[in-house]
């Protein structure tokens, strides 16, 4: 009897130990908040830290503690989160001060036991975008509606979604990702979709961001982009239908010019006429299995840049 007791108390406390160990939505937000605050305080060891932490910042691995923990002065005012409990992954998107310049950061922490494992940190230091952003107040509420329980995709099934979207950008066939209707994109707090207002750089006469989702990549617009890799679906946000991830846009500069449909010949941009990969973090609204929104960072990185978290799962 006093054996089947101890038994039973033992399994009692493994339970309640998996409970503990289980990170909700609130705890994986709480995460990231506290270290933001951890940041701006110059603590990293205030946080709850695995034994070996993993930390990059825009690609580059550094010790946990340096990079915009030694420059970072002031929150910002603008937070969006998708957290995924299952895998221990949340995802951030949101401003900061750094010295008192406006910047925009992306930040993806691995929780493992309640403890972060990993740090991967994408900073965007060009002071209108992390303007643009705070401009929007606050996120698009699309990206905070729950999806309800019997519309939900499979995680499987929403990165396929996504995956999709890099498909169509390395072939320039928007007709073979699913888009909603209503899908637009939002890159470094710019609207990159149906904004008829943009003004495109010399020598560009034409606004490719005044076109939809799945017309501006029909046009062939994103040709300069040679490939997307690797592509890292790393937050499942199974609740609001959020896929969260970081994707390498490798870019040789080799595209001059491309042919619009009803445009004739476009010269290229000249911010893509050298080799660069584009460190890009984006968020995607998932909806019946459709793209409704976009909202991405992104940064620029020396060609070739490669990821430090890629390939050593």
């Amino acid at each position: 009897m006093r054996r089947h007791l101890l038994i039973l108390a033992a399994i009692i406390l493994l339970a309640q130990t998996g409970n503990a160990a289980t990170c909700d939505r609130a705890c994986l937000e709480g995460l990231v908040n506290q270290y933001l605050e951890a940041m701006l305080a110059r603590n990293p060891f205030s946080l709850p830290l695995a034994p070996r932490v993993k930390f990059t910042e825009n690609d580059q691995l550094l010790k946990l503690g340096e990079g915009l923990w030694l420059t970072a002065t002031a929150p910002g005012s603008y937070k969006l989160y998708a957290a995924d409990p299952q895998a221990g992954e949340v995802g951030f998107l949101g401003t900061m001060r750094e010295n008192g310049t406006p910047i925009a950061l992306a930040i993806r922490l691995k929780v493992e036991n309640r403890r972060i494992a990993e740090v991967e940190t994408l900073i965007v230091r060009e002071p209108d975008s992390a303007k643009n952003i705070e401009a929007m107040g606050q996120p698009d509420p699309v990206f905070l509606e729950p999806v309800p329980a019997a519309q939900r995709k499979s995680r499987d099934e929403m990165i396929a979604v996504a995956n999709k979207y890099y498909d169509g950008i390395e072939q320039s066939k928007g007709s073979i990702v699913p888009f909603d209707t209503t899908c637009n994109r939002v890159q470094n707090g710019l609207r990159t979709t149906n904004n008829p207002d943009y003004k495109p750089p010399a020598p560009m006469t034409w606004n490719p961001l005044a076109l939809g989702c799945k017309e501006q990549l029909d046009t062939g617009f994103f040709s300069f982009i040679r490939k997307v890799y690797p592509r890292r679906f790393l937050v499942i946000d199974e609740e609001r239908g959020l896929v969260f991830g970081s994707f390498l846009f490798q870019i040789p500069g080799t595209v001059k010019s491309i042919n619009v449909p009803g445009q004739g010949t476009i010269p290229m941009a000249p911010t893509n006429l050298s080799p660069y990969t584009l460190d890009v973090v984006e968020l995607f609204k998932i909806a019946s299995g459709k793209i409704k929104r976009v909202e991405a960072l992104q940064a620029r990185l020396p060609y070739g840049t490669p990821s430090p978290f890629f390939g050593d799962k």
